[in-house]
This record gives structure tokens, C-alpha cells and sequence, in this order.
């Protein structure tokens, strides 16, 4: 994992063309070229006063410049200032010009507004705990309205559950096919101040085989590499790396008042982790790896 590096005003575009679509199962394809840049991302509690909407506005421009794609994986927004929502604290979580009858509705309109310079930038947007608590309680889905006014304005991005997989898909001349796999599960717990959900990803490396394992929720960042043996497309034995990712938030909420200074939580970092997918020098396998910042 590499270090985090100042990214030129002036840095251009470097990604390919992509396309994202659905496969059977609720699985989500993304066809890419031979190298791409991918925005991994959850957490971003949007309509919450305590997000950092500034920052998130930097990371997806950087996308856009990159033609990276962006993938948040469960709690887009915050929503807790709804009706039954035992999370809530008045009023005093609810930006001024959110605070209407129809609350619920709003978020949505102005999200999809706010969003509107990065559509074309959104690969992926999936449910978290904070929007499946709604849809427990309203009997609506808040991922599915901005997933539909997203695509309505012209956004490729996909709707997918709370759990699944990303393949990424290089298509190579003469019909073969390099795939890398991405399997993300929102996630659960508190994240504790020991482990920070490290546990979380051992569980899912006993079940799961994937390129790169990634979650949020805990609001922790991390990345950890570890490895598994496997063979390559041409039956050649080789040490293939497996990340495990950490994607933090864009909510920092814990300082005077509110949820998380009441259950006595830490301080959390911000953001989420690029992606480099890229064919390998034999042409028979794709090169993963994790960074702070893209490399331009």
C-alpha cells in the first residue's frame, strides 16, 4: 500500500472507458480496460451535518479526472432524523434546509441534485444499516429512489444488496477474459477499539475466495494484506495477494454532542481507498493494488 501523494491540479484523465451491469444473482460486472482506477468508498451520510461534504466533493472530482469508478457500499445517507429512529437527536442532526414534512423525500431530490457533476462517476451504490433502519420502518427504500433519479439523469450506476460481489472485467483480443473479483458485505459490529473489525475480515477469508474483501460500517480505515495460493489461468502455481479493505467515513461526529459521544466512540479517520486494477505482463492475470491516493 502506498502513501498518500498530492495529485496535480492539472492531472488528466487517465482511466479508460467502463460499463457496469448486472448479472444473475444480484452479482455486478464492470468491464474496464487494461489499467483502471477504482473509488472504493462507503459511509458517506451525506444529508448528516457532520459530513465532510467538502472532502467527499475532492475525492469525486478526483474520479471524474481519473474516469474512476465509485463504488459506496451501504450508508450513503444518514437519515436518523426520521420518525421511530431511536438514533435521533432532534432537529439538531438535520440540515436547516432538510428539515421539511417530507424528509425522507428530500433527501433523496437533494442528494440526486447535489451528486449531479459526478453521475457519470457512479458505478455502484448499495444499502446500509442506515437505510435498511428505514426501509424496516417506512416501508421504503431510500437507495432505490436515488438509484432511480441517478439513472434517470443519465448515470450508469447500479443498485445491489447489503452483501454480494464486483467482478472486474478485462476483455482481451481473441474473446478471453481476465476477472478479478471484489466481495463487499456492508458490515456489522461496533468495530472495537482493539481490533477496529479486523475479526470481521478473518471470518469472511474462511468463506469467501476474492481478489479484494471490502467493508464498512465501523467507520475505521484499514487496509491488510494477506495471500493465497492458486493457479493461474494456465495452470501455473503462483502466491496471489487478497486485500482486505477498510473504507472509513465522511461523518466525524465525535466531539461535543450527539450518538456516537454518548456510547463513548473514538474519533474516526475519513475516506476510502483507490483501487488499481491493471493486466499483467503475461497477459494471463490482472495486477491489484491498494493505495492512499492514486499515482498520476
Amino acid at each position: 500500500m502506498t502513501r498518500k501523494k498530492k495529485i496535480p491540479s492539472n492531472a488528466k484523465k487517465t482511466g479508460r472507458p467502463w460499463k457496469v451491469s448486472v448479472l444473475s444473482g444480484g452479482v455486478v460486472n464492470i468491464k474496464h480496460g487494461t489499467r483502471t482506477w477504482i473509488y472504493v468508498s462507503s459511509d458517506w451520510h451525506w444529508d448528516s451535518v457532520n459530513c465532510d461534504r467538502d472532502r467527499l466533493a475532492a475525492d469525486l472530482t478526483l474520479a471524474k479526472k481519473l474516469n474512476a469508478p465509485v463504488l459506496c457500499l451501504g450508508d450513503l445517507f444518514d437519515v436518523m432524523g426520521g420518525k421511530y429512529d431511536p438514533r435521533s437527536n432532534g432537529k439538531y442532526d438535520i440540515r436547516p434546509e432538510l428539515q421539511t414534512g417530507d424528509y425522507f423525500d428530500l433527501c433523496v431530490s437533494e442528494c440526486a441534485k447535489w451528486l449531479k457533476p459526478w453521475m457519470s462517476q457512479i458505478a455502484l451504490i448499495t444499502p446500509g444499516n442506515h437505510e435498511t433502519a428505514v426501509r424496516k420502518r417506512m416501508e421504503t427504500c431510500l437507495t432505490t429512489r436515488l438509484v432511480e433519479r441517478l439513472k434517470i439523469m443519465g448515470s450508469p450506476c447500479v443498485q445491489s444488496g447489503y452483501a454480494g460481489w464486483v467482478l472486474f472485467t478485462l476483455a482481451m483480443s481473441g474473446g478471453s477474459r481476465v476477472t478479478s473479483s471484489l466481495y463487499y458485505h456492508h458490515g456489522y459490529g461496533g468495530g472495537g477499539a482493539v481490533t477496529r473489525g479486523l475479526i470481521d475480515f478473518s471470518r469472511w477469508l474462511v468463506d469467501v475466495d476474492a481478489d479484494i474483501l471490502a467493508a464498512g460500517h465501523v467507520h475505521q480505515r484499514m487496509c491488510v494484506e494477506a495471500s493465497r495460493q492458486r493457479l493461474s489461468s494456465r495452470g501455473i502455481p503462483r502466491i496471489s495477494p487478497i486485500f482486505l479493505i477498510r473504507s472509513a467515513s465522511y461523518k466525524q461526529e465525535c466531539l461535543t454532542d450527539g450518538w456516537s459521544v454518548e456510547k463513548g466512540m473514538s474519533s474516526r479517520p475519513l475516506g476510502g481507498y483507490w483501487v488499481m486494477i491493471k493486466q499483467n505482463a503475461t497477459k494471463d492475470g490482472s495486477i491489484i493494488s491498494v493505495h492512499d491516493a492514486p499515482e498520476v
